[in-house]
């Protein structure tokens, strides 16, 4: 069993064999923000052993409020550098690679290369296309992959399976709001309309309003669907993960949760 110490409390729920099949996985995280830094300490906290994280940012004084790895302490140093420091504290035996220059159209390829899981946390600013590339790379490589942007006080988060549907639904969707300042009609229903309204507004901008909820909601739909597509069908008590076309919308300041079909959003009423 790996790491004895700091997962002796996960065992009797993961099981033995959970925790070595969790080791053995490679997941990379593209974008090491809110959510990514996140999913890069909560994997890890998990048992994942093996990391790619990219980002080409420094700290900077507003990552406090929603960034677990933003101090000051931190400020002006490079992300992904940071998160592998924080990965190795929790775990020396830890494999992590970084890409400080981020996610470009030339490294996408090595950064793909060997992962099981694929987390997509790049920033709203990201050209659409880099994003798009990168979800097509992953598809035809075979790796699972998600997303889970914030939404004010939730999120919505979405998993792809290599094996059903494609990324197109987040990647449509952000590149409607980007270019006609909507989003569906479903995200009012789930989401505070004005909150809707703060952030379709800032996509022109590239900086997403937040606060520090919304990333601890995303990283703990985003994880717990990673754990599932891990160990479903290995260890009893792990269901099949939840992937397109079912989304899940979360909101804690309405007290909303649905999965939702997101082919029947396109459907007439």
């Amino acid at each position: 069993m790996s790491n004895d110490n700091m997962l002796n409390r996960s065992v009797p729920l993961l099981t033995d064999i959970g925790i070595e099949k969790l080791a053995a996985c490679s997941v990379v995280i593209a974008g090491c923000g809110g959510v990514g830094g996140a999913m890069a300490l909560t994997l890890c906290r998990m048992g994942v052993e093996t990391f790619k994280l990219a980002d080409p940012g420094v700290f900077d004084p507003p990552d406090m409020n929603r960034q677990w790895a933003a101090t000051g302490r931190t400020m002006g140093r490079n992300k992904a550098l940071v998160y592998r420091e924080l990965i190795l504290d929790l775990n020396p035996r830890a494999k992590v690679e970084i890409f400080v220059e981020g996610i470009t159209d030339s490294n996408q390829g090595e950064f793909l290369s060997g992962a099981d899981i694929m987390v997509d946390c790049l920033d709203a600013s990201v050209p659409y296309s880099l994003r798009e590339s990168l979800h097509r790379k992953a598809r035809q490589q075979g790796i699972f992959s998600v997303v889970g942007p914030i939404m004010g006080f939730g999120c919505f988060a979405i998993c792809s399976s290599p094996k059903g549907l494609g990324m197109e639904f987040w990647t449509e969707t952000l590149k409607v709001a980007k270019e006609q300042g909507t989003l569906p009609p479903v995200f009012d229903e789930i989401f505070v309309p004005q909150h809707m309204q703060a952030i379709v507004k800032s996509l022109e901008v590239g900086k997403v309003p937040t606060v520090a909820v919304g990333p601890l909601i995303a990283t703990s739909l985003l994880a717990t669907e990673c754990v599932n597509y891990l160990l479903h069908g290995t260890v009893p008590g792990f269901r099949e993960p939840i992937v397109l076309p079912k989304v899940m919308f979360f909101d804690l300041n309405r007290m909303n949760y649905k999965v939702i079909d997101v082919c029947t959003l396109s459907e007439p009423a």
